[in-house]
């Protein structure tokens, strides 16, 4: 399952505390299936996180599994492959996310980001500027 982030959401919610997302963003999230909700709750945690962070990455784009598929088992969901944009660069991405049974909660969040994928090989993941 290929997981972006939409843009409206990243921006809404990158520097938003995970407990003030409004009525409306959890509707929204509610109407998705529960595997989608899952990839889309570790997609906004992850960016949240990385954007308090103080680090000098401030992502606008994710996507969970552009050089390789997430993997799901049971209430976590976990990948190598996954990249990250900030600043119009992409960058390696591996993390591992577990969520409540309902996937309306991130209960546990590790992350990595890795080196930046080179602008020559973002067709192939996918990628964009």
């Amino acid at each position: 399952m290929r997981s972006i982030l939409p843009a409206a959401v990243a921006l809404a919610l990158a520097s938003t505390p995970a407990a003030a997302f409004d009525d409306r963003v959890e509707a929204s999230l509610r109407k998705l299936e529960p595997e989608t909700r899952f990839h889309q709750i570790c997609d906004i945690e992850t960016m949240r996180r990385i954007q308090a962070d103080d680090g000098p990455l401030h992502p606008d784009r994710m996507v969970m599994d552009a050089r390789s598929d997430a993997a799901l088992d049971g209430d976590v969901l976990s990948g190598s492959g996954g990249a990250i944009r900030s600043a119009g660069k992409w960058y390696r991405l591996t993390f591992r996310c577990r969520a409540s049974a309902d996937r309306m909660t991130v209960l546990a969040l590790t992350y990595r980001i890795g080196e930046a994928i080179p602008e020559r090989e973002w067709e192939r993941y996918g990628l964009w500027r």
